[in-house]
């Protein structure tokens, strides 16, 4: 029965220092403080959207995965861009086709 007490009690030891020098190595896995509502960390520049633009995104992260009203956000500037860029597309090709007698 003792043999049995000293095996318990050594590994709590042992475990209490591995978890003392994890919270020493890795930190105390503070969290980070909340961010205002309605304000985002994801940027991106004022005016026309470049593909290098999207490719620099990034979003905060939550304990899910990436913050869904970010992702939210930056897709709809993209997409106002694109539909932005088509109409402007669709105008061009509409004058293209005028001026070569083609409506």
């Amino acid at each position: 029965m003792l043999t049995i007490v000293i095996y318990v009690v050594a590994t709590l030891i042992v475990a209490a220092a591995l978890f003392a020098l994890s919270v020493v190595v890795f930190g105390r896995a503070e969290l980070l403080p909340e961010v205002a509502r309605g304000h985002t960390v994801t940027q991106l520049p004022e005016g026309p959207i470049t593909g290098s633009d999207l490719r620099a995104v990034q979003f905060g992260m939550s304990a899910r995965g990436y913050t869904m009203a970010e992702v939210d956000w930056a897709l709809e500037q993209a997409a106002a861009e694109i539909d932005r860029l088509r109409a402007a597309m669709d105008v061009e090709q509409t004058d293209v086709g005028r001026s070569h007698g083609v409506v």
